[in-house]
């Protein structure tokens, strides 16, 4: 077995902005690969993370920052010093945990052991200018300009903040922005059909993992202290499934009941599809849809891990597959691909690879899938249309639409599958949950039903 080359937390976080720059990696995927590939202790592998994803939540009010202080755009900086820097300033402006004479002589080691060390001196000059002058940086004022100070204080793209603005107004954007940059809690789902959630938070305990109940599921747990959770012999017993709080309210608006036949249409990789199964008691028939065979790979393996065997999976389109299946399903699942500006928070990359027409793009095709999976369900049967962004393209404007188009659907009432905190806050047709008002992801969910002819 070769060896792992043992690096520390700045280089890991290098490795991985070069990565999300230079071949366009996800976040999360690029910092797992960087973190499985060398040897690091757990502290570093904690601040890699941190300062990865610091790196990338504040891009663009970093590169402000560098610009303030170099007098040069910081796209015209050579790649490796860009990144370099980009690590050293986050450490400055937003950790005061760390020294600052620490985070000069880490910034300029990481230049002096690749391949523009004769920059080093110029990077030192850059980082000192920063301690020298981090106070008297002149922001934007709110009061003269309030878009440039929102998106530079928070660190989101311009057509962002002003959609918000337009739509939620000041106070409600600037508290949705601060939340998006908060670190959520990791949420994890009790595997009823294995094992109870009191007895779960006890054997987690033994595996030295800190939980608490969820209050807005009646299975989910939040994390509060603990390790890599997919190497737990709990998670390998098949215990818990990671997923996010909102998600797992999905599944319970939907409802199925044991022995129905669902039909979940972009299933992968698999939280609410073995979600609903565990609801059905392992009792039924899920057929779980999706274009791409890797990613039905992840639905079966999460079946596996969890014991489940009424989940059966297919690699097909949704709008020939409906077509193929009319009226043969009591209830149909469409967590459809959206522009996830609801998850900013987990995945900060995703505000900068977004642009705003994918919004009305991505309408379209969730149009042409809610359409297709209307022929699918059975009358009397239920339609659950979720969606992780807040955008009312994606959202209530979505569903009013078909409703309009469809008069033989109707919005159902789900107040009694909701927390007492949340019962109030249905809409005509969905829920809306916002990370700065209910704590969770940003999420929207619809409960149809088909009417009997």
């Amino acid at each position: 077995m070769t060896k792992k080359k043992k690096i520390n937390a700045r280089e890991a976080s290098l490795y991985a902005l070069k990565k999300i720059a230079e071949e366009g990696a996800y976040a999360n995927l690029a910092l797992t690969e960087v973190l499985s590939t060398y040897k690091m202790d757990f502290r570093d592998r904690k601040l890699a993370t941190e300062i990865t994803y610091g790196v990338i939540t504040y891009q663009l009010t970093l590169d402000w920052l560098i610009e303030q202080i170099t007098g040069r755009p910081a796209e015209k900086l050579d790649r490796p010093v860009l990144h370099a820097l980009r690590i050293g300033f986050y450490q400055l402006f937003y950790l005061d945990r760390i020294p600052a004479p620490a985070i000069v002589y880490s910034t300029v080691e990481l230049i002096k052991r690749g391949k523009k060390r004769a920059l080093a001196p110029f990077v030192n000059g850059v980082m000192r200018g920063a301690i020298r002058k981090k106070d008297s940086i002149a922001w934007p004022d709110p009061q003269r300009n309030l878009l440039d100070y929102l998106v530079l204080r928070y660190s989101h793209p311009a057509w962002l903040v002003k959609r918000w603005l337009k739509r939620l107004g000041r106070t409600e954007t600037e508290k949705l922005l601060a939340a998006n940059n908060v670190i959520p809690p990791t949420s994890v789902r009790v595997n009823t059909l294995r094992i109870g959630r009191t007895q779960l938070i006890d054997r987690l305990k033994k595996e030295k993992i800190t939980v608490t109940p969820s209050s807005i599921v009646p299975d989910g747990l939040l994390v509060e202290k603990g390790g890599k959770l997919t190497a737990l012999p709990a998670y390998r017993d098949g215990l818990f499934q990671i997923q996010g709080e909102s998600a797992m309210l999905t599944s319970h608006i939907l409802q199925p009941k044991p022995g129905a036949k669902v039909l979940d249409g972009c299933s992968a990789p698999g939280g609410k599809t073995t979600h609903l199964a565990q609801l059905m008691k392992n009792k039924g028939q899920i057929i779980a849809l999706d274009l791409y065979e890797h990613r039905l790979a992840l639905v079966e393996a999460a079946a596996q891990r969890l014991g489940i065997e009424i989940i059966e999976t297919k690699c097909a389109d949704i709008t020939e597959f409906c077509r193929h299946n009319q009226e043969e399903f009591d209830y149909v699942l469409l967590d459809v691909p959206c522009s996830g500006l609801g998850v900013i928070r987990r995945k900060p990359d995703i505000k900068w690879r977004r642009q705003e027409n994918d919004i009305e793009t991505l309408a379209q095709m969730q149009r042409q899938i809610i359409n297709a999976a209307a022929i699918a369900l059975k009358p009397g049967g239920t339609l659950v249309y979720s969606t992780c962004t807040n955008e009312p393209e994606e959202t209530d404007l979505q569903v009013e639409k078909f409703l309009a188009a469809h008069p033989e659907f109707a919005a159902m009432d789900f107040a009694s599958a909701l927390p007492t905190q949340l019962s109030g806050t249905v809409g005509k047709n969905g829920i809306q949950l916002f990370p700065h008002l209910h704590h969770v992801d940003g999420f929207f969910i619809a409960k149809l039903q088909k009417k009997h002819s």
